[in-house]
C-alpha cells in the first residue's frame, strides 16, 4: 500500500495541484494587477481613464513578479509549491509579451517560443524536477488562451 500511496503523492497529486493551484495563483496575480491599475487610474487619471499607461504598469508589475519569484526560488519551500506558484508570474510574463505584439501574431508567437525555450533551458541547466516542466506547459496553454488575439 505504501507504493500506491507514494505514487499518488509523487505523481498523481501534483498533476492536479499544479494546474488548480496555478490557476488560483494566476487569478491572484491578475487581481493584484487590476487593483494596481485601478489605483493608478483613480489617483492620477480620474478625469481621463484612457490615459492610464496600462502597458507600462503591466511591464513593471510583471518584472516585479519575476523578481519576487526568483527570490522565492532561493527558499527551502517544497518544489511542488514553487512549481505551482511559477504559473502566476510566468503567465503574466507571457501575457505581457503577447500583448506587446498584439497586432503582430508572428512576433507574439516568436516571443512566446523564446520565453519557453529560455525557461526549459534554465530548468534543464539547474536540474529541476518534472514538476516545473509541467507547470511551464500549463502556463503556456493558459496564457495563450487568455491573451492571444481573437480573430
Amino acid at each position: 500500500m505504501t507504493t500506491k500511496n507514494s505514487y499518488f503523492r509523487s505523481t498523481l497529486l501534483p498533476l492536479v495541484i499544479i494546474p488548480v493551484g496555478g490557476l488560483v495563483t494566476l487569478g491572484l496575480c491578475y487581481l493584484l494587477y487590476l487593483f494596481i491599475y485601478n489605483f493608478v487610474e483613480i489617483q492620477f487619471f480620474p478625469t481621463d481613464p484612457t490615459s492610464v499607461p496600462a502597458a507600462t504598469i503591466r511591464r513593471v508589475y510583471t518584472l516585479a513578479l519575476l523578481v519576487l519569484y526568483w527570490a522565492l526560488l532561493r527558499t527551502k519551500i517544497p518544489d511542488l509549491l514553487k512549481a505551482t506558484i511559477l504559473i502566476g508570474p510566468l503567465a503574466m510574463f507571457i501575457t505581457t509579451a503577447i500583448l506587446s505584439f498584439y497586432e503582430k501574431p508572428v512576433a507574439a508567437m516568436a516571443a512566446v517560443v523564446i520565453i519557453v525555450a529560455v525557461c526549459i533551458f534554465l530548468l534543464y541547466r539547474y536540474k529541476q524536477p518534472w514538476l516545473y516542466y509541467y507547470a511551464v506547459a500549463v502556463t503556456v496553454l493558459t496564457a495563450i488562451a487568455l491573451a492571444w488575439p481573437k480573430v
